[in-house]
């Protein structure tokens, strides 16, 4: 009788470890934690900089800096290096003013979020391919960034 109690107590713990809660994963970039939005992984990380990554097509980087200069100059970097301009647009998410400007080539479609998060900048390029389009509101990616970024 002891030994089926104790069979029995082993098989609940079982199930129920196999049930346990999914935690979202998270990543740092210098002193902020952000929650890594669902099917990307963690490619690489440094004090300043995460690089997520979906599959073989579709990334996201996350940059703090109080280094930044402007926007204007994010612009003109990537109109350099043959990214068209699409553009732009200011919208207000979880407290936070974010100014979203869009480019493309005829391979890629990059879309740029900068907002404040404390004194510092933060950066978020999210790359997909260009005959996709880009997901919105809370199907985007970049939104449990802005979201989750303390």
């Amino acid at each position: 009788m002891k030994f089926n109690k104790i069979f029995l107590a082993i098989l609940v713990l079982i199930v129920v470890s196999g049930i346990g809660v999914t935690v979202a994963a998270e990543a740092n970039v210098g002193d902020h934690t952000f929650t890594i939005p669902d099917g990307f992984k963690l490619m690489n990380s440094t004090d300043d900089t995460a690089i997520l990554q979906q599959g073989d097509e579709q990334a996201i980087v996350v940059m703090m800096s109080d280094k930044v200069k402007s926007v204007d100059d994010s612009k003109k970097n990537l109109e350099s290096q043959g990214y068209e301009f699409l553009g732009s647009q200011k919208y207000n998410a979880d407290g936070k003013d974010v100014e979203q400007q869009n480019y493309g080539t005829d391979k890629w479609t990059i879309m740029a979020y900068v907002f404040d998060v404390g004194s510092e900048k933060c950066i978020v390029t999210y790359t997909i391919p260009a005959n996709e389009t880009p997901a919105e509101g809370s199907d985007n990616p970049v939104t449990t960034i802005l979201n989750s970024i303390e």
